[in-house]
């Protein structure tokens, strides 16, 4: 994959509407998968995935996205998109995160912190959460009202469109991780650099260093936590993500074993077996995003 640098993306360029809660793009199979064009902007970017799937490239690694996730840029990191699967589509609300509309400012919402920080922006590349299917249909559909009424040159435009910004944050606020705000898990930090890189070879040095502790030490944190060692944990994660890639695009097995993380197509397959099988312990993943 090679990488095209692109200048910053200005506001004026995009949020051109007089006082506009958002701008809705969509955005669908990329012309060419060779390249990937990284960008930042001087506004902000919620992302959410409908349907197929695709690469999305940051500082911190790349994750493959499936229908139904969702995050968040502020302005200051580089990112771009490469790898579109057939039929995917992708919603990226662009819009001013220093003036949230009125109807937006609610309390019990767990994103209007992270849409709208209180302090100085900083990007939030890693998921925030996912839609589940039997959901997206509705989610759809406010995103595709609230894309025309931003577009519109009617009459109180912008207050159908604060409000139909409003409704598309309560629908993800209701399937954000963390939810509940319950205490962070001891090897948080662990699974969010774990996540981000499941693609890749992932040393224990590096988790070591990611969390600060001896390596007995973070594998007895995994296992309070958990129920299984880093290895045994990044083992099911990767499976957790090929079956879900399988199941929901159309790429190869040999893709799927490369975007996971395993060695080839045969290694992926044994694994899903000993999965299957029960070979390889259940772990409580669950718990980690709490």
């Amino acid at each position: 994959m090679k990488i095209r640098n692109r200048e910053r993306l200005r506001s004026a360029a995009y949020l051109r509407n007089p006082e506009p809660v958002c701008v809705v793009r969509e955005m669908r199979d990329a012309p060419s998968n060779e390249f990937v064009a990284m960008h930042d902007h001087e506004f902000s970017e919620l992302v959410i995935v409908a349907t197929g799937g695709c690469n999305h490239v940051h500082a911190g690694g790349t994750v493959r996205l499936l229908p139904g996730e969702f995050f968040v840029i502020h302005p200051g990191e580089r990112h771009g998109y490469a790898q579109f699967a057939p039929g995917t589509l992708v919603f990226n609300l662009l819009y001013d995160r220093c003036s949230p509309p009125a109807p937006l400012l609610l309390e019990d919402n767990p994103l209007t912190p992270m849409l709208f920080p209180s302090d100085a922006a900083t990007a939030r590349a890693d998921t925030l959460g996912r839609v589940p299917r039997r959901a997206l249909p509705n989610l759809v559909r406010l995103l595709k009202a609230l894309r025309r009424e931003a577009e519109a040159h009617q009459p109180l435009c912008h207050a159908v469109s604060s409000n139909l910004f409003a409704a598309v944050l309560l629908v993800l606020a209701r399937w954000t991780r963390g939810v509940a705000a319950k205490p962070a898990s001891p090897v948080k930090r662990e699974v969010d650099f774990i996540l981000r890189n499941l693609g890749r070879k992932i040393t224990l040095a590096e988790l070591c260093a990611v969390s600060g502790r001896s390596a007995s030490a973070l594998h007895r944190e995994f296992r309070k936590a958990v129920g299984a060692s880093p290895g045994d944990y990044i083992l099911s994660l990767r499976a957790a993500r090929a079956r879900e890639l399988l199941a929901q695009t159309s790429l190869p097995l040999a893709a799927v074993a490369a975007e996971t993380g395993f060695c080839n197509a045969s290694h992926l397959v044994r694994t899903l077996r000993a999965h299957r099988m029960g070979e390889v312990n259940p772990i409580r993943r669950a718990k980690i995003h709490e």
